[in-house]
């Protein structure tokens, strides 16, 4: 009895153990932040918490769920960290700025990297790109050319990420023609530093500089070619950005999409039509794209029309394209006095409307008087969608529309509805 017994209990530790190595492979990648805490608490009831391969992953996990606090405390936890370990934590700090868009983050990966030299933990060639990639705008440009002298001292120009990552953090700083000098002294170039440094120039606006170096590239890729091609097209300058849609040999989907996005926000829709019907692989951005274009334009039974093809084909649009659509084209036509063609749009949708939809067209009815109309719209609302009964009446929803039944002077429905 005492024989099986201690079998199992080994069995079940080593099963408990077995689990727990198949969760950690791709922990790094894992977007559940409560699944990530229970691996956590496993990993310290077995003390692997601090196993410098393991506590990489954590940081990684945390910080791809923005929970960056718990990504610092693994750190901590680990009482002798390693150069891989210092870059987890910088990119997790360089990560986390970029998803708030600010620099608070940016200075704390700065603060790592000089922690790590004082603690003698030397950077290697990953260290210089991870904290590269967190500097942008002018005011970082001197610890650029900081980091610069570094990489240059310890001989890091051996590993073409590190002076590519240079060229395009410049680029991002302001500095173009330091970038160019540095660029024009490489002894090794790929394509990822022509590419670096023709993005450079076409997001500084130098656009004849940028094609100039794009014409001497020795290859090219995809890359290369839609750079140019964003660059010209973001600029309005579409007669070049055709030429160079017409030199291409091969497109993909970015290539098409930037081309129709171009000549939709130009105003030419037959063009951006044109190419959105020549294109052989049509995917949900692409429809968004051109859709957007007509709504933007006030073009209803195109938009109607290209609605249900889109339908036809197979795709279904989400929440994302159903609000690109309703902020352009119901909402745009209410705005102008046009209910008819707006309540057109609405009633034409084949898929199950959201709040966003109901609310468009209801705020179209109300801004222009029609309070009877917009109750009646809100009451059909509530009375076909589920997950309304949850709307609180003192939500900004119902807020929003009691503000417009007032305004067009529906005193009595608005109290009744309260």
């Amino acid at each position: 009895m005492m024989q099986i017994s201690s079998s199992v209990r080994v069995f079940t530790w080593f099963s408990l153990r077995k689990h727990l190595e198949d969760n950690l492979i791709n922990l790094h990648k894992c977007t559940n932040l409560h699944f990530v805490k229970q691996i956590h608490t496993q990993l310290i009831k077995f003390s692997l918490h601090q196993d410098l391969y393991i506590a990489p992953k954590l940081i990684a996990a945390y910080s791809l769920n923005s929970h960056i606090t718990s990504a610092v405390n693994v750190f901590n936890q680990v009482p002798d960290p390693n150069v891989h370990l210092y870059n987890y934590l910088i990119r997790a700090h360089v990560r986390n700025n970029n998803d708030n868009n600010d620099d608070f983050n940016t200075s704390l990966a700065i603060e790592t990297f000089l922690k790590m030299q004082v603690n003698g933990v030397f950077p290697d060639n990953f260290t210089y790109p991870f904290v590269l990639k967190g500097c942008n705008g002018r005011k970082w440009l001197s610890l650029v050319k900081m980091v610069h002298a570094h990489v240059e001292k310890l001989g890091f120009y051996g590993d073409i990420f590190v002076p590519n990552s240079l060229i395009d953090c410049y680029c991002r700083c302001g500095s173009v023609d330091t970038a160019m000098r540095f660029f024009l002294g490489m002894e090794e170039r790929d394509v990822v530093s022509w590419n670096s440094m023709v993005g450079g120039l076409v997001k500084c606006g130098d656009f004849d500089g940028a094609l100039k170096l794009f014409d001497e590239m020795p290859e090219r890729d995809m890359v290369s070619w839609n750079t140019v091609l964003d660059g010209f097209a973001k600029a309005g300058e579409m007669e070049k950005a055709f030429d160079v849609f017409e030199r291409m040999g091969e497109r993909d989907i970015i290539s098409w999409s930037t081309m129709v996005c171009g000549y939709s926000k130009k105003g030419d829709m037959d063009m951006a039509r044109m190419l959105f019907d020549r294109c052989p692989m049509k995917n949900l951005v692409l429809w968004t794209t051109i859709i957007s274009g007509y709504a933007e334009k006030g073009q209803v039974k195109e938009v109607i029309g290209l609605y249900d093809e889109m339908e036809e084909a197979g795709l279904r649009p989400d929440d994302g394209f159903l609000i690109s659509i309703w902020l352009r084209a119901p909402n745009r036509e209410c705005l102008c006095g046009c209910l008819d063609d707006g309540f057109c749009v609405f009633s034409g949708m084949k898929v199950k409307k959201d709040l966003v939809s109901w609310n468009s067209m209801i705020h179209g009815f109300g801004i222009h008087g029609h309070g009877e109309k917009a109750i009646e719209l809100f009451t059909r609302m509530n009375a076909g969608l589920l997950y309304v009964k949850k709307l609180s009446y003192s939500s900004p929803h119902f807020t929003g529309i009691a503000k417009q039944m007032l305004c067009s002077g529906a005193m009595v429905e608005c109290q009744n509805l309260c």
